[in-house]
């Protein structure tokens, strides 16, 4: 049998498929397509750390503050949604007295307090301040609405 035909096949098969292999892993300007996939991971962590946890930390940091300033006589907001007013302050938790009934202190860990706030013991529903939200064009366009205010 003729196996010359053959091999000729098979090593012609073997170098086209070699040189193609090349000619595929040097893509984008010569960059190999594994330091694009490695590259395009940086890219995404980066992304996610600047949106996702840095904002996070500054919020973790900014409780641990308030935590830190929170004295005796101050009425605080629990995680539950409860308030009190600390009566004593340990190393790991706070003496709460909630309610009324001045007699009920219990205490509480450092962590489960969310905020320093009074209670709202009024039917009124207190207004929040809405920032004034900036356009796209900045102090462009509030000099546009001065200016007609002006000529009115």
């Amino acid at each position: 049998m003729n196996f010359s035909l053959l091999s000729t096949v098979v090593s012609g098969a073997a170098s086209s498929s070699s040189s193609g292999s090349t000619a595929s892993t040097t893509t984008l300007g010569g960059l190999n397509p594994v330091v694009l996939i490695i590259l395009y991971c940086v890219v995404i962590f980066g992304v996610m750390y600047v949106f996702s946890v840095r904002p996070q930390k500054k919020k973790t940091a900014a409780i641990e503050e308030m935590r830190k300033s929170i004295a005796v006589d101050d009425s605080v907001l629990l995680a539950n949604g409860m308030y009190g007013k600390i009566v004593d302050i340990t190393a790991e938790c706070y003496i709460i007295e909630f309610g009324t009934n001045r007699g009920v202190r219990i205490p509480v860990l450092k962590q489960e307090v969310y905020a320093k706030k009074e209670p709202n013991l009024t039917n009124k529903v207190e207004e929040v301040e809405v920032p004034e939200k900036k356009s796209l064009l900045g102090a462009f366009g509030k000099k546009k609405e001065e200016k007609d205010d002006t000529l009115k």
